[in-house]
């Protein structure tokens, strides 16, 4: 069979993946048939011919894009991903904090995109050095840990890849050192980012609304989160010990016939996401890429945060919709001999309240001190990496 038919059964193949993802999004991506393992091989080979197409291309940077709001009366932060919005994303919390638990919320999300971005990467080096893959699953976890009073977010990042190949042992820990000192996510959270102050362009409301409107986000706030809040800020018992970090775990399984990347989040696989590949990738345009949605989660978590101290500190808010960008350097292309890296991250904040311009400044710098993924991406972390030979010998729920 010639490179082009292999390529035009993919694409048949993702377009039939596409409607089962559309009509069914819980129903788990994989097939057990014995032509998977040949299948992930001839994925490899295209996606090769496709990168050694891209290095001859000029290329500029990627303008990536992420609008998050929080939707009225329910708290729900709405992620938008794309310059034009194409794809969205629920994050939520659960009921103890004021939510429904809708979607994913932040910490999970950065958890997912993080497996999924990792095996995309062994996806690509795999292809650039010709090193076979027959089936590809990629566990991440995190173990929180507070950095100081006010503020915790996901640390002890590591993850297993499993893997079926004949490749060498030799081989196999060459692909995992090329992935670490390319991936543009794992440099993300490994070195510390030049992030941005947020934007805040204030809108000041009335302090008594409409009776006639239905209830909004100051409600939302009012009668839900800062109960939440208070609930959660009480001082433990004398003699009570911390309760222990929370694990925050993700499964990634690429699909071997697409290179689609389906991910279950948490020990129950209760929130799933789904990742394309950049068109020039061989990706179909049916769901996000990792790079994008891995920014957009930020954004996510800053609204959340906007909720939280707009609680803590009594401030009333009507409105708080964000936006995010950031630049992505080229993977592949002309004269490209460097990985593809973040870099010009930026938020902007629309924010409508009755509060007084002052108190929004105030607001914004306690958001910003106490934001979980703002400050992760602003330190440090460091991501350990395994392979394991053999099949994901787990079982999602």
């Amino acid at each position: 069979m010639s490179a082009t038919n292999q390529l035009y059964l993919s694409l048949k193949r993702g377009i039939l993946l596409a409607s089962l993802v559309a009509a069914a999004p819980f129903v788990a991506i994989a097939y057990a048939d014995a032509a998977d393992a040949s299948a992930l091989r001839s994925h490899l080979a295209a996606k090769k011919a496709a990168i050694v197409a891209l290095s001859s291309q000029e290329v500029a940077p990627t303008t990536l894009y992420g609008k998050v709001t929080a939707e009225s009366r329910s708290g729900v932060r709405r992620l938008r991903i794309g310059e034009t919005g194409q794809f969205q994303w629920i994050s939520d919390s659960d009921r103890g904090y004021a939510g429904y638990n809708l979607g994913a919320g932040s910490w999970d999300s950065l958890v997912g995109t993080l497996s999924s971005a990792v095996a995309d990467e062994y996806l690509v080096q795999a292809a650039l050095k010709d090193i076979p893959l027959d089936s590809l699953d990629v566990v991440f976890t995190s173990v929180p840990q507070r950095k100081t009073e006010t503020l915790a977010y996901p640390n002890n990042l590591g993850y297993t890849a499993y893997i079926q190949s004949p490749a060498s042992d030799a081989k196999l820990e060459e692909l995992r050192a090329a992935v670490h000192a390319s991936s543009s996510a794992i440099n993300l959270v490994t070195k510390a980012q030049d992030v941005t102050h947020a934007t805040v362009h204030y809108t000041h409301s009335a302090a008594t609304r409409d009776p006639a409107l239905p209830p909004g986000l100051r409600d939302f706030i009012t009668e839900e989160k800062i109960p939440a809040v208070k609930a959660r800020s009480q001082p433990r018992a004398a003699g009570a010990s911390a309760p222990a970090p929370q694990t925050l775990i993700a499964h990634t399984r690429v699909e071997p016939h697409t290179g689609l990347r389906y991910t279950r989040l948490g020990k129950d696989g209760y929130h799933t996401q789904l990742h394309d590949s950049a068109t020039g990738l061989l990706g179909y345009g049916i769901a996000p890429t990792v790079e994008e949605h891995l920014i957009g989660v930020t954004g996510t978590c800053l609204t959340h945060i906007f909720e939280v101290q707009a609680a803590t500190r009594n401030v009333l808010l009507d409105k708080i919709e964000l936006r995010v960008t950031a630049e992505l350097t080229p993977r592949f292309g002309k004269g490209v001999t460097t990985p593809s890296r973040y870099q010009k991250i930026t938020y902007d904040v629309d924010v409508e309240s009755p509060a007084s311009e002052s108190e929004i400044d105030g607001l914004r710098q306690a958001v910003e001190a106490t934001c979980p993924l703002y400050n992760l991406v602003k330190d440090e972390q460091t991501v350990q990496g395994k392979v394991v030979r053999g099949p994901y010998p787990g079982k999602d729920a």
